[in-house]
């Protein structure tokens, strides 16, 4: 918050509407407690079998003796199958003789997972009487599978949880630096302004810098790297689904299928990227952002000079400057806190076409901010709270736009009537 709620304490300045709903926080909060879960989760089932057939699966010589198709029925009556073949492997001077096909088979109720016609191809893909090459465990002596499947996918999907804990814990962090230490945080705390003391308008005196922007703020920053976790996501999915769809494609109508899903999907995560540099290029294009009043606070039926210093390479179709009052109101409706704002004053104060800033340069835009003598004061109560603010808005040619808002504090008119300077 500004300086009229410096009293309220660290958390509720660190949480402040004014610069990042409390909401993106507890979505945070969410994703990191969901990737927690789905890690511990996959580590605990998946990730302990594949570790433990990591460590303790051997590869060896095997016989293939008999085969046959076993069956199970559900709790619906259905029959479902599940292939058995017999084979001898030898570890030492032991010889064993096992029904068994992949890790399922090595219980009695698991593994009955196909239909007679597929089981029956899948015993059928192993001769009689030939050698073929199993896998035995070290650690149970007398287990063994002759198919040993991949985990590539069970690796890949534990990118998921992974990329969730990094995403989340890496934006807290990111909100920490900007309240705390960032340039930004740092030059909001300064009364007088040290960064542009010689701007003619204010007749060589420093003004108050309301808040000083940095290339991207916390909150664009963050939609904008939800939106890159959103594409990175889509187009993972996408392509696995795509290669799996290939692989097991059999028939023309399979293969058919295969290239329109990857045409449909991964053409539409494709578009996603091209969004998202489009994006990045409207959010980068703005560099430093500073407003500048004459003083602060500013009372009403007076007028203050102000100063926006834009830096960095812009190249907008229109600025506009403008000021808003907001009242937000918070009330209890059941077990429910909600939330309800209200523009109650809007001023265009700014308006420029055809904004050209070159690179490594500055651009100075004067105006004058007046608000009438009925303005509500700032002022935060238990169940209510008034917000003044600057807003500077930038379209692009590309149909982009970029927002920064400034928080201001307006006193009540106590005296005679002041008009400008």
């Amino acid at each position: 918050m500004t300086e009229q709620t410096s009293s309220t304490g660290f958390w509720r300045r660190f949480m402040s509407l004014q610069d990042f709903r409390f909401p993106e926080l507890i979505y945070l909060g969410a994703v990191f407690v969901v990737g927690l879960i789905i890690l511990i989760v996959h580590l605990a089932t998946w990730g302990a079998t594949a570790l433990r057939d990591a460590k303790h699966l051997h590869p060896l010589p095997c016989t293939v003796l008999e085969s046959r198709v076993a069956s199970k029925a559900n709790d619906d009556g259905k029959l479902t199958y599940r292939p058995e073949i017999k084979i001898r492997f030898a570890i030492g001077n032991v010889t064993y003789d096992l029904w068994t096909y992949d890790r399922s088979t090595l219980t009695e109720d698991q593994g009955f997972d196909y239909d007679e016609e597929t089981a029956t191809e899948l015993v059928g893909a192993f001769n009689l009487g030939e050698a073929y090459q199993c896998w035995a465990y070290d650690d149970d002596l007398g287990k063994a599978i002759l198919v040993h499947k991949s985990t590539v996918f069970g690796w890949i999907f534990l990118l998921i949880p992974i990329l969730l804990i990094l995403f989340s814990g890496s934006w807290f962090f990111v909100i920490l630096y900007e309240r705390m230490w960032s340039k930004e945080a740092r030059a909001s705390k300064k009364k007088m302004s040290t960064l542009y003391p010689n701007v003619p308008d204010f007749q060589g005196k420093p003004g108050s810098v309301l808040k000083y922007r940095l290339r991207a703020d916390v909150k664009t920053s963050f939609a904008f790297s939800a939106s890159v976790f959103g594409a990175l996501a889509w187009n993972l999915a996408s392509w696995i689904a795509f290669i799996y769809v290939c692989a097991i494609a059999e028939t023309k109508v399979d293969w058919w299928s295969a290239l329109v899903f990857g045409a449909v999907f991964c053409g539409i995560g494709v578009l996603f990227i091209g969004r998202l540099w489009g994006r990045y290029r409207v959010e980068r294009a703005a560099g430093d952002v500073v407003v500048e009043t004459s003083t602060t606070p500013i009372v009403p039926g007076r007028k203050f000079k102000c100063c926006l210093i834009l830096s960095g390479r812009i190249k907008a179709k229109r600025l506009d400057v403008f000021v808003k009052c907001v009242e937000i109101a918070r009330y209890v409706q059941g077990t429910n806190s909600i939330s309800h704002q209200h523009e109650v004053y809007s001023r265009a104060l700014l308006t420029k076409y055809g904004l050209d800033v070159p690179a490594k340069s500055e651009e100075h835009e004067r105006f004058v901010l007046y608000l009438p003598l009925g303005a509500a004061p700032s002022f935060e109560a238990e169940h209510n709270e008034i917000v003044w603010k600057l807003v500077v808005k930038m379209e692009f040619a590309d149909g982009g736009t970029l927002t920064r808002d400034f928080a201001f504090v307006v006193q009540p008119f106590i005296g005679e009537k002041y008009i400008g300077r």
